[in-house]
């Protein structure tokens, strides 16, 4: 080769690589209501090795891992693609131990990370928990265990769109919380109850918490105790967190936090929390939806519609045989507010109401405050 095809080679290389900076820098824009911008940039670079530029891709990891120094994940995965050209012997690497060392624990959220872009949901697929929600509801929040993340749903004319897509973490003992103590997080139905400034919380929340209603009145039908299950940051100067990393909480970074306090704007937004969901294609969810629309108007007498109707899956324990979902409803002449029905099928096909009354949080949705807080210090949501 001479000395100027080899310039020429470079030359080409090195235009490729500015237009993959540039789609990475775009990319990253266009998400930042959805992915953060590190994980952004960590899934343009992906795309570009899958794609089979893998120098570009290595270069991209690079400049990922030099332009966010503590995205550990992404330092990992980088690390283990220079050893090998197939991404998906990268995540068999790169699988977590069952109990991790601290200093194994970066290993735990990169693989979630990088099993996440193989697994993403298709463009326009909605999870099947979100069937429909009370007009004056324009956002719902859906967290998916298994993969770790948190979605935010906004509704608008054309139906409900992802406009946040974020890593989370969840309680250290995993799912489906029992008791006080357990360091599990709950699987259900959850209403934001309050928000928490961060300069009256240890740093252990990061940028502040947002409180959800656990137990709810299906929990405590179920006999099932503790508080404090909240939505918070992370800790300032935190370089890793495995996807079970909390005391029950749901986990996030801080700047993902601040993007989703903005954007519910003290709305007391539902918060649905599965193990695994489901997804379904734009036409098969409206399906889903019309049917159960239909079917809960049928079993109320037909006289919800004008009142408002929503209706979410509700998730319940792996290896649960029943199925339930929570249609809620303005109350109207029932005394005002929110009324909640708790619906459940054993498995017979029958539909029955399992639990209804008045939406209300209590004061154990309020518990777990730090103590003296003063007044302004917390920020209480409506039912």
């Amino acid at each position: 080769m001479t000395a100027s095809s080899r310039s020429t080679g470079l030359h080409r290389r090195s235009g490729r690589f500015a237009l993959g900076v540039a789609l990475w820098l775009l990319a990253g824009t266009a998400a930042g209501q959805g992915l953060e911008l590190p994980e952004a940039g960590l899934f343009e670079a992906l795309d570009r090795f899958d794609a089979g530029d893998r120098s570009g891709g290595l270069e991209a990891l690079r400049h990922v891992t030099e332009s966010y120094p503590d995205f550990r994940a992404a330092r990992l995965i980088r690390a283990s693609l220079l050893e090998t050209e197939d991404l998906g012997t990268t995540r068999v690497d790169l699988t977590p131990r069952t109990n991790p060392s601290l200093l194994e624990e970066p290993t735990g959220e990169a693989y979630s990370r990088l099993s996440y872009w193989f697994d993403r949901p298709p463009p326009g697929h909605l999870p099947d928990v979100l069937i429909e929600a009370v007009p004056d509801r324009g956002k719902v929040l859906v967290a998916d265990a298994a993969p770790s993340r948190l979605y935010l749903f906004d509704r608008s004319d054309g139906g409900w769109t992802m406009s946040g897509d974020w890593y989370v973490s969840i309680g250290r003992g995993g799912t489906a919380k029992q008791r006080e103590g357990d360091l599990k997080t709950p699987l259900g139905v959850y209403f934001v109850t309050m928000w928490l400034a961060d300069r009256y919380l240890p740093d252990l929340y990061g940028a502040g918490a947002l409180g959800l209603n656990y137990p709810n009145e299906w929990d405590r039908r179920r006999n099932r105790n503790g508080y404090g299950i909240w939505i918070h940051g992370e800790p300032r100067g935190l370089r890793s967190r495995p996807p079970r990393w909390s005391q029950g909480c749901l986990t996030i970074s801080n700047s993902a936090l601040g993007i989703l306090v903005e954007a519910i704007d003290r709305e007391s937004v539902p918060v649905i929390i599965g193990e695994r969901l489901r997804w379904l294609a734009p036409g098969d969810h409206e399906s889903r939806r019309g049917g159960w629309l239909t079917r809960i108007e049928s079993l109320n007498g037909g006289n919800n519609a004008s009142r408002g109707l929503g209706i979410y899956g509700y998730p319940v324990e792996p290896g649960e045989e029943s199925t339930m979902i929570l249609a809620e409803f303005h109350a109207g002449s029932e005394g005002g507010g929110r009324w909640r029905q708790y619906w459940r099928e054993n498995g017979d096909g029958v539909w029955r109401i399992a639990h209804e009354g008045h939406a209300s949080f209590d004061e154990i949705h309020f518990r777990g405050l730090p103590p003296r807080m003063p007044p302004d210090g917390i920020d209480r949501y409506g039912p």
